[in-house]
């Protein structure tokens, strides 16, 4: 087939026209796209706000809504015994000194727990000063535990990858109770010595007095915090205290 010079070239010529106009027709496109994206609105940044600050929220224990209530105002002590006849020239009439004093000092419930204790011991262990004052002891370490400041607690939200907090404390501006203030002022006087009583042990021991036991044992622990601590100081009264209670009972 033969093409002469003339077609050649406008053929030629038509297919660099094409050419020429097919990229310059791309070129438009992109400069097109490249100017849609350089005027367009960027995304809006993700959210940087500052977490809340601690939320209170309320603490409920489910311990204390199943525990059975507990009351140490309720009770009679029967009476105090005493020793036989055929060991009072022999021993002290001990058991019906401390059976007085738990009486004056215990609350009722307490106190007639330990008479009943009294009253059961055999008649050498009447005589026996560490057995008796067991019977005060015991009765006191069984009392109503004392009532602690309720919880509160603060919700810390999440900040970045970490989890979220729930910080729970003693709520120090509850009021303090009678047995906090006075396990407070013995722990105070004593001040920072090992052998001085803990919290937790005063906070039992006072659980079971009355006002004249918890006052009569503020002053004796106070004072003697090492010597004879919580344990010895149990029940420990001054005479007109003890002269308070009937101890023909």
């Amino acid at each position: 087939m033969s093409i002469d010079r003339t077609n050649f070239l406008f053929i030629a010529g038509a297919l660099a026209a094409g050419g020429v106009g097919g990229w310059a027709y791309r070129d438009h496109d992109a400069g097109a796209a490249r100017m849609a994206l350089a005027n367009a609105t960027p995304p809006p940044k993700a959210s940087e706000t500052t977490p809340p600050g601690p939320i209170a929220v309320n603490v409920v224990d489910s311990r204390l809504l199943s525990a059975p209530v507990c009351d140490d105002s309720q009770g009679t002590p029967e009476e105090c015994p005493t020793v036989g006849p055929s060991d009072e020239g022999v021993c002290a009439n001990v058991v019906l000194k401390r059976c007085q004093d738990f009486k004056a000092a215990f609350a009722p419930k307490v106190a007639t727990q330990a008479v009943a204790c009294l009253r059961a011991l055999r008649p050498n262990e009447r005589c026996d000063p560490a057995r008796v004052n067991q019977c005060g002891h015991l009765a006191l370490m069984a009392a109503c535990p004392a009532a602690t400041p309720p919880l509160k607690a603060q919700l810390q939200s999440a900040t970045g990858s970490e989890a979220p907090t729930v910080t729970l404390a003693l709520d120090t501006s509850a009021p303090v109770s009678l047995v906090g203030a006075a396990c407070e002022s013995i722990l105070k006087r004593c001040g920072s010595n090992p052998l001085n009583p803990t919290l937790g042990d005063c906070r039992q021991t006072l659980a079971g007095l009355n006002d004249v036991g918890r006052a009569s044992m503020v002053e004796c622990a106070s004072t003697h915090c090492t010597d004879r601590g919580l344990y010895a100081c149990e029940a420990v009264l001054k005479p007109q205290a003890v002269a308070s209670v009937d101890g023909s009972r």
